[in-house]
């Protein structure tokens, strides 16, 4: 594996997340977003994490973003524990290395701006560009994203396609010079005929830049496509984690295999829309993710690098509810 005897790009350990509501009216509501969740990426390789919404993958993206702090446990970048990222130059550094392309293409880009702004302003930011220097990274940028900058650079966000829009955003990663890109549901609003393009462009940049993704997605079919690993999440928590073709092909967890059935795909078949024993599927799926809420204890490993966790009170996991042709 590439990188494997180095330390890891990117490390959480045991992180935890409360956040405290405050309504209007009643006493305040305490959610855990995340329960003692721990992850490794390594350089260069592609991480997805995979859950329903709600499942706390976002909030893991956003804790990595250093967009607030975790309530408890360690994020570590490049061997660094980024909560002591305390000076304006370290934090200004981390920004660079590690960026986020978010799920809206659209909402992420500001509509008053042509492109080229959204490209020139972080070459100038982080980089220090200018002149000639500037104008030739602006336009190298988007061509490493397969955009032609004669006719994308003064146009508007508004004048690009949703698929166009999204390589944008990725491109303004790349002019920076990230390590690591957050990719929050990249495809999820994106036509079916193009989400297959910007996973191809994702993993291309990946195996000829280096770079590492954080691929956050509800689509558990797309995982094993762009991530080498795969960890699935539910109610805050890691429940199944490792080689993303052994966590599809051969899932342990019953929350995983819940996913899995779910797939619109013709080597998965769904027993006649029943769970176990002969349950009605949405009886069974309910049963399944109440199961999964418990507190979960240490991993076993039941494959080379594949781990499941079994839940504290709960026994192990039932039988597969899809056969896999």
């Amino acid at each position: 594996m590439m990188g494997e005897n180095f330390p890891p790009l990117l490390e959480l350990q045991n992180v935890s997340k409360i956040f405290t509501l405050k309504p209007f009216f009643g006493p305040e509501k305490r959610v855990e977003a995340l329960r003692n969740v721990s992850l490794t990426l390594q350089a260069g390789r592609a991480l997805a994490i995979v859950g329903e919404s709600g499942s706390g993958k976002s909030t893991v993206g956003r804790a990595v973003a250093r967009l607030f702090r975790p309530t408890s446990g360690r994020i570590l970048f490049a061997g660094r524990d980024i909560a002591g990222l305390t000076t304006h130059a370290d934090q200004m550094s981390y920004l660079r290395m590690v960026q986020m392309v978010f799920q809206d293409p659209f909402a992420a880009l500001n509509p008053a701006h042509k492109i080229r702004h959204h490209l020139v302003r972080p070459l100038i930011l982080h980089r220090g560009l200018k002149g000639d220097a500037l104008e030739e990274a602006t336009r190298q940028t988007l061509v490493d994203v397969e955009l032609d900058p004669d006719v994308t650079l003064d146009k508007y966000p508004h004048e690009l396609s949703g698929g166009q829009r999204q390589r944008v955003n990725l491109a303004r990663a790349l002019a920076v010079d990230s390590r690591l890109i957050v990719a929050d549901e990249p495809t999820s609003m994106l036509d079916v005929s193009i989400r297959r393009s910007v996973l191809d462009l994702m993993r291309r940049l990946k195996l000829e830049r280096g770079i590492s993704f954080l691929y956050i997605t509800h689509d558990i079919a797309t995982a094993h496509y762009i991530a080498e690993e795969t960890a699935v999440m539910f109610a805050g928590q890691i429940v199944e984690y490792g080689p993303s073709a052994s966590v599809i092909r051969n899932p342990q967890h019953p929350y995983t295999q819940l996913l899995l059935s779910a797939v619109p795909d013709p080597a998965v078949r769904i027993t006649g829309g029943r769970g176990e024993q002969g349950q009605p599927f949405s009886m069974h799926a309910e049963t399944v993710r109440n199961s999964s809420r418990r507190p979960v204890g240490q991993p076993a490993e039941v494959a080379s690098g594949h781990f499941v966790y079994h839940h504290l009170d709960m026994s192990p996991p039932m039988g597969d509810i899809a056969q896999h042709a």
